[in-house]
């Protein structure tokens, strides 16, 4: 019996090792995503010609025209930040969570010396403390989000 116990709770700290690395993973993937630039565009036809473009050397440069902000634009673009937001949060409180069962695993594992369960006990009381947060941050963006939803983009 003491065997399987021990068995048990070394798949459970494996399971929860694996599965915080996969959070990792996915969070990782999510923000290289969103730091990638599109690649330039190349265009034969409308290209200047080699002397055009010496011609155009001696001028000064021209400020581009301003563009009227699009108020739907911003919305949208908010609605992504704001849902990407969500995702990252959700991510950390995965994580946290393993962390936090990692951790009551290795309290409560059979061979532990005072010491050890004692730091691992501060380091538990660390890891809900950052989870509380993460959660009331989710909670925060996830109603800000419904309320925009709710109110639809700006009217032009």
């Amino acid at each position: 019996m003491e065997a399987m116990r021990a068995f048990l709770v070394i798949l459970l700290v494996a399971v929860s090792v694996h599965a915080q690395s996969l959070a990792d993973a996915a969070r990782k993937e999510r923000e290289r995503r969103a730091h990638l630039k599109p690649a330039p565009v190349i265009q034969a036809e409308g290209a200047p010609s080699p002397a055009g473009a010496k011609a155009e050397e001696g001028k000064k440069p021209e400020e581009p025209p301003k563009t009227p902000v699009d108020p739907v634009k911003e919305y949208n673009d908010l609605l992504q930040k704001l849902r990407a937001r969500v995702m990252v949060l959700q991510d950390d409180e995965a994580a946290t969570q393993l962390q936090i069962n990692d951790l009551t695993n290795q309290i409560n594992a059979p061979v532990v010396d005072q010491a050890t369960k004692d730091q691992t006990l501060a380091l538990l009381g660390d890891a809900r403390q950052k989870l509380a947060a993460v959660r009331l941050e989710l909670d925060q963006t996830r109603k800000t989000l419904d309320t925009m939803q709710l109110q639809g983009p700006p009217k032009k």
